[in-house]
């Protein structure tokens, strides 16, 4: 089994895909086990949904999707919703959880992602920039707003740290100061709230930022 504390930074797809799978298989079926998964999701993400319900022909994506609960949210609010995830156990899984979903499941990499997949409306990232070492969180951050087509909007639920903050255990919050790579990739940020939610360690610091491409 491929655990993170081995991996160096720049690990591979097969790493990655190992990794999560392991979890997934471990977990057997207990979504409690998941600690990346939610009933549904977030609160701040669902305000936000509430507040912007699509309109006629939005597309939404749900990146690095789990177990589902917030592609079905994006769906619920009225998008066309695409979900994808590296892991084919997290996709199958979501499909056995929400049988008759709205939602296109699919298993893709973010790095490499079919051209068919197009650009979107509205693009969703949660926990999934926090899980990457720092040679693919930059292209991550590229990776993700190249997904938002002009007019669209990202948002983006993440741990967070101080600049130049020390962190030796995985996940790796994100530092606030990355952030400003989604600005370099051409969004232009429009809110940011900072809050602590709880974790299986204690409360610990968040961060809801919501960006926008400019038509």
């Amino acid at each position: 089994m491929v655990r993170f504390e081995d991996i160096e930074d720049g690990y591979s797809l097969e790493e990655r895909i190992a990794f999560f799978e392991a979890v997934y298989q471990r977990a057997a079926g207990n979504q409690a086990e998941i600690p990346w998964t939610s009933e549904d999701a977030k609160p701040e993400v669902l305000e936000w949904l509430a507040a912007n319900p699509a309109t006629t022909g939005a597309r939404a994506v749900d990146v690095a999707c789990g177990l589902g609960e917030n592609a079905e949210a994006l769906a619920k609010a009225g998008y066309q919703t695409l979900a994808f995830d590296v892991s084919k156990d997290a996709i199958e899984w979501a499909q056995k959880r929400y049988p008759d979903s709205k939602v296109e499941y699919h298993v893709a990499d973010m790095f490499d992602l079919p051209a068919d997949f197009g650009r979107f409306d509205l693009v969703h990232e949660c926990y999934t920039l926090q899980s990457l070492p720092d040679a693919l969180r930059e292209p991550a951050f590229a990776a993700i707003a190249d997904l938002v087509k002009p007019g669209g909007t990202l948002l983006v639920y993440a741990r967070v740290r101080p600049d130049g903050s020390a962190w030796e255990t995985v996940p790796w919050p994100v530092m606030l100061g990355e952030f400003k790579a989604f600005e370099a990739a051409g969004l232009s940020m429009v809110s940011e709230v900072h809050f602590d939610a709880p974790g299986r360690s204690g409360m610990i610091p968040h961060a809801f930022l919501v960006y926008r491409r400019e038509v």
